[in-house]
């Protein structure tokens, strides 16, 4: 009896833990005004802060407007050599 009760406290610390870890180590995104840093045509829209290290998403400017950028990857990988 004694066993059982010690391995069911030891499952609750540990069901405890594993739920408190991730939350634990996430670090929250302060939101800012989005402010667009950008080029002629090309730019990044900070979102927010994170630890000092900007947030936010490429974009890129259609017909006057920002946009969000979307990036595809090949279904293959190209080759960059002649070796």
């Amino acid at each position: 009896m004694k066993h059982q009760t010690l391995l069911s406290l030891l499952v609750v610390v540990l069901v405890a833990i594993a739920v408190t870890w991730p939350s634990a180590q996430a670090v929250r995104v302060d939101p800012v005004t989005p402010t667009v840093m950008s080029g002629a045509d090309l730019g990044f829209r900070v979102e927010g802060n994170r630890g000092g290290t900007p947030v936010g998403t490429l974009v890129v400017k259609v017909n006057g407007q920002w946009i969000a950028a979307d990036f595809s990857s090949p279904a293959t990988p190209k080759r960059i050599s002649a070796r």
